[in-house]
């Protein structure tokens, strides 16, 4: 029908109520061209009306209970239907909210899919914290897949729980006969993951005891990073603390081995050098509230250095924070700066690299990170990088070791494939070779000669 059709006769009852709100819903007439005949009663249009907001009502209640995956169709329908409706307002706002989520979720996983190629690109861009709280479970389930690494190990994370121990304060509570392994490095140079590495490296493929000694310095330290990897996936610890050097001292032998070594590891806190810097360049660093958790740990560090205990020297430094040009934020200083101060402290006090030290050996950790063919190609890389990077270092280190005929070498170091920062499935590797150095220098003790005798009794 035409909109005469309805204009001409709106007057009598040819056409009922409902097929006036239906013709008037199609958009084959309107209310107000009705309205301007003069023949629409106002008892009619009262009725027509009420029709039409009973239909208007209707329309959004249906539109509106849709869910939001298809309720934008049919809102945009009411508006076709009902353009002057009474819920206008509430329709053109449920409209905006659906767009803007839709907008935003499209945002989210544009987000989620670059981040995604981040974390693929840079496996410890982020801390698994960052990771969790960053990807939806689903997302990280699907990059455990692609790394294959085990999804539950992600779910299972946990701070691992480190022990820590008393150190010596005096000089009788030094074990005598002991061969003290030095473990050095500024704050995040790996030493404390390097540790952990070859504890339990020891722990699963050699045989070490409880020390001989009164003192059981170390052993719950040493159970705590040895268990980090009992199979062989591991949580890192996180750095040591500056009040937490720590010295650890056990006998040491091959599977089937008769005799044993005995052998003290001795971990510093990476906040000495802090002390080294102070002492060689006359100037003060160390901030109040953290002196003398710092000059605690020095006192112990010379206390062993002037022991008449034979020593090795294990210099770690990061090659992935030296590349990223990584720099002490509250002194401005370098790794270099660091170490420097060290070998210059070691060069004018006590002749630390005389006789008493067997071996003196750079650690470069992360070396994985070192791009090469070979093995023999990464180490050559890695003088180069020592050289270019530390060379001040390396110079006066190296000709103090040769002066004494102390044995002197540089080592790569990698822990194994590392995840988000602080999950490691451990590569055994880089332990098992400074374990065999361990054991060529440092000489086995018989438990039935004279000499073995007289050092348990001072040990006592």
């Amino acid at each position: 029908m035409e909109e005469n059709d309805y204009l001409d006769n709106i007057g009598n009852d040819k056409h009922s109520n409902d097929q006036i709100v239906d013709a008037i819903l199609n958009g084959v007439v309107s209310f107000k061209n009705l309205q301007g005949t003069g023949e629409f009663l106002n008892s009619r249009q009262k009725e027509v009306r009420a029709l039409l907001n009973q239909k208007d009502d209707e329309a959004f209640a249906t539109a509106n209970s849709v869910s939001d995956v298809n309720s934008i169709y049919e809102l945009q329908n009411y508006l076709k239907a009902f353009p002057d409706g009474n819920h206008i307002a509430e329709v053109n706002a449920k409209i905006k909210k659906i767009l803007d989520e839709a907008e935003r979720i499209k945002e989210e996983q544009e987000e989620r899919e670059r981040l995604l190629r981040e974390i693929k690109h840079n496996i410890n861009e982020y801390t698994i914290d960052e990771i969790i709280d960053k990807l939806s479970e689903s997302d990280l389930y699907k990059l455990c897949n692609d790394l294959e690494i085990d999804f539950q190990i992600i779910k299972d994370f946990e701070e691992p729980k480190i022990t820590f121990n008393p150190i010596p304060r005096k000089e009788n509570e030094v074990p005598i006969g002991y061969t003290d392994v030095f473990f050095w490095g500024i704050p995040s140079s790996g030493k404390t993951c390097a540790l952990s590495a070859i504890l339990s490296t020891i722990k699963n493929d050699y045989s070490m005891e409880a020390p001989d000694c009164n003192i059981k310095f170390g052993a719950t330290y040493i159970t705590s990073l040895a268990n980090i990897f009992r199979k062989d996936i591991g949580y890192l610890p996180d750095r040591t603390n500056e009040d937490r050097t720590q010295y650890m001292p056990f006998l040491f032998y091959k599977r089937g081995e008769k005799n044993k070594r005995r052998i003290s590891f001795f971990e510093l806190s990476g906040e000495v050098f802090k002390s080294f810097y102070e002492k060689v360049n006359d100037t003060k660093i160390i901030e109040d509230k953290d002196r003398d958790g710092i000059e605690q740990s020095f006192k112990t560090l010379e206390l062993l250095l002037n022991s008449s205990n034979q020593k090795i020297h294990f210099f770690f430094i990061d090659y992935n924070q030296e590349t990223k040009n990584s720099i002490d934020k509250e002194t401005g200083l370098t790794q270099s700066d660091y170490l420097e101060a060290a070998t210059i402290y070691f060069r004018d006090n006590n002749d630390i690299l005389t006789k008493k030290t067997d071996a003196v050996y750079v650690i470069v950790t992360k070396s994985d990170e070192i791009q090469a063919d070979d093995n023999k190609q990464r180490i050559e890389k890695a003088k180069v990088f020592l050289d270019h990077n530390f060379g001040n270092f390396m110079d006066v280190l190296q000709n103090q070791c040769n002066k004494n005929s102390v044995q002197f070498g540089v080592k790569l170091f990698s822990i194994g494939d590392v995840y988000f920062k602080r999950i490691c499935k451990i590569n055994r590797a880089s332990s098992i070779n400074i374990i065999n150095d361990l054991l060529g220098q440092v000489n086995p003790i018989s438990n039935n000669n004279w000499w073995s005798a007289i050092i348990r009794f001072f040990n006592r």
